[in-house]
């Protein structure tokens, strides 16, 4: 109970993350939308964007869930994130995070068993 409640929190939190990110897109601020991402991997997890994005997604997935098995849900939510966040890092013209970023969302993707847009 107590690992799904966990897991859920970090659902609400990087969900609601996302959300102030899109409406900041759409006002057209790419750089403040992108830094609500990461400081949303930031608080949600304790690493930096540059660590979230650098680390190999299975040492990523250990560290940011402290060894326990992801929820499909919060893997789902990390897809969707790091989708985002892709295209704001390109639009922000920081290509190589962008496709770490590309790369990780497709990688969790998969592994929830989801489709990326």
């Amino acid at each position: 109970m107590i690992r799904r409640d966990w897991f859920k929190r970090h659902v609400e939190i990087l969900a609601q993350a996302l959300g102030v990110a899109l409406g900041l897109k759409n006002k057209g601020e790419t750089s403040a939308a992108a830094a609500v991402i990461e400081a949303a991997v930031r608080s949600t997890f304790g690493l930096s964007g540059a660590l979230a994005l650098g680390l190999s997604l299975k040492e990523f997935l250990s560290l940011a869930c402290r060894g326990e098995k992801p929820s499909p849900e919060l893997l789902s939510t990390l897809a969707e994130l790091f989708r985002e966040w892709a295209g704001l890092l390109e639009k922000e013209g920081r290509a190589a995070e962008a496709a770490s970023a590309l790369g990780r969302a497709v990688e969790l993707s998969q592994i929830a068993g989801t489709k990326t847009g």
